[in-house]
């Protein structure tokens, strides 16, 4: 077989260590790629990352180097989150990155100096048949990451490897005990790479402050029952955060944040099931193979959050406009505009879209900014 060229993405974490260390016993010629990308100071991974990325490269005997995506990094992935909170938007800042940095930026970088694929450790399976290349999750379903993959083109996937898709976590943790790597004691990390702690609200505070105002809660008649401290720190489906007056509302069950009333500065709120919605509009919509995709009116099963419950839904397009109408077999709580969606067929990711419950995104943040 001709002699691969693979580059690799590494973090300085034990699964994309292991996928380094997998490709290279397997013969392939690997190159380390660290990406330097912009943080919160003391964010996702500590000052060390580099530091562990370079050592496992140099325990291996591969080749190690560094790019710099920072500003990038902070226009497309970091400065439209904040944007989008601001609008009162719940945005999948992974699936941007994913999209436009890891497998935009770097994957076209990495072509550009010759490579034939780049690899990452995510936990996903791919597979190409006659329709093209398929997308599936990765066999440890705990650790399954394909669905921040779903925004992906076959263009992108034909030039990508997931060396961990068929290994499961504690395999992984193993092999990297085995050969001794610096990866070995990692910490696992956190959601939102660019955030110092685990409390996105801290960093909007900090980089909105003059975006936060106090405001009344209402229930979901109008009625104020108590007040907020600005629209940004909330998200659909919260349930804690906001003050209710209990003279008012004595002996009721615990209220959850059903909308934000962006005009007014109020949040409403509700229980049981004034919390729960059936259908929304989805947009931005991605399908692996086009081809594929069933004009018309179809069903499928979907998650709108990660690792969320596969809910059964009915898809139908809207031909006014370029997106779809989705409609869930049972009402679901927590749906919020700027929450991603993903289309499944067994393990396989079919692809997604972006919720838009109102079309408030549409006023507030422009759809040119997802390119």
């Amino acid at each position: 077989m001709k002699k691969r060229k693979i580059a690799v993405a590494v973090s300085g974490g034990v699964d994309s260590g292991i996928a380094l260390l997998l490709l290279s016993k397997k013969g392939f010629d690997c190159t380390a790629f660290y990406m330097d990308l912009w943080r919160e100071e003391g964010g996702k991974f500590d000052d060390n990352s580099l530091k562990v990325a370079q050592e496992t490269a140099e325990k291996l005997k591969i080749p190690f180097k560094v790019v710099n995506f920072k500003e990038i990094f902070k226009k497309k992935v970091v400065d439209y989150f904040l944007e989008s909170y601001n609008c009162g938007l719940t945005p999948n800042p992974c699936v941007r990155c994913n999209k436009l940095i890891k497998f935009g930026k770097l994957l076209d970088f990495v072509l550009s100096q010759g490579f034939d694929y780049l690899a990452t450790g995510h936990y996903a399976r791919l597979k190409k048949d006659k329709k093209g290349y398929c997308l599936f999750a990765g066999i440890d379903k705990s650790k399954d990451q394909s669905y921040f993959l779903y925004d992906l083109s076959p263009k992108q996937l034909a030039h990508l490897a997931f060396p961990l898709g068929n290994y499961f976590k504690r395999e992984v943790i193993e092999l990297a005990k085995k050969w001794n790597l610096p990866v070995v004691n990692r910490a696992e990390s956190q959601e939102i790479c660019f955030i110092k702690g685990g409390d996105y609200r801290d960093f909007l505070k900090k980089h909105l402050k003059k975006n936060f105002k106090e405001g009344k809660v209402v229930d979901t008649k109008g009625k104020v029952i108590g007040y907020h401290l600005g629209l940004s720190l909330y998200t659909i489906g919260q349930r804690h955060g906001f003050t209710i007056n209990k003279a008012q509302t004595p002996n009721l069950p615990p209220f959850y944040v059903v909308a934000k009333n962006q005009k007014d500065n109020q949040l409403v709120v509700g229980f049981g099931k004034e919390t729960e919605r059936k259908g929304f509009l989805l947009r931005n919509v991605n399908w692996i193979n086009p081809a594929e995709f069933k004009k018309g009116i179809f069903k499928t099963k979907l998650r709108i959050r990660y690792q969320g419950e596969l809910l059964e839904a009915e898809i139908k397009e809207n031909n006014k406009e370029d997106n779809l109408l989705v409609f869930l077999e049972e009402p679901e709580r927590g749906i919020a505009s700027g929450q991603s969606v993903v289309f499944y067929n067994k393990d396989e990711i079919l692809g997604g879209g972006i919720i838009d419950i109102d079309k408030m995104d549409k006023r507030c943040l422009n759809d040119s900014s997802m390119t």
